[in-house]
């Protein structure tokens, strides 16, 4: 059997983060993510959702959670104002100054389904175990 170490995935997604500057974008109802080929920015940049800009993530923290055996990604509630656009899931990558270098992390779907804010504010309240985690099996 196999074993996944929980401190070296921390240290390797901690690696991945200070390539650069982690944002997040919200993506167009109809992008489809492919885990593997959408592997850098530039593959899927230009799935924005229209009328967004990309967020740069504030309050990033790794944390392994030893009693779920996993690596937890989590930051402050993204948010952007007065936007019109639909999306139903968003993209965090970390931009590294160049798209063809900057590394896709995870596309999530957003758990209340789409969201259509017509000059509103579209804000995702990010779970408190984080937006992602990697599990070791």
């Amino acid at each position: 059997m196999s074993t996944l170490h929980l401190t070296s995935l921390k240290v390797g997604l901690d690696a991945v983060l200070a390539l650069g500057t982690p944002k997040l974008s919200f993506m167009a109802t109809g992008y489809t993510p492919n885990a593997g080929t959408h592997s850098y920015w530039n593959d899927i940049s230009s799935s924005r959702a229209a009328n967004t800009t990309d967020v740069t993530l504030a309050s990033i923290t790794t944390t392994v959670d030893t009693g779920n055996a996993r690596v937890e990604l989590d930051t402050a509630n993204p948010s952007l104002s007065t936007i019109t656009t639909t999306t139903n899931k968003y993209t965090i990558w970390v931009d590294t100054g160049s798209d063809s270098t900057s590394p896709v992390l995870a596309t999530i779907d957003i758990v209340e389904g789409t969201l259509s804010p017509t000059s509103g504010t579209l804000a995702i309240t990010v779970n408190a175990e984080g937006h992602y985690a990697l599990k070791a099996v």
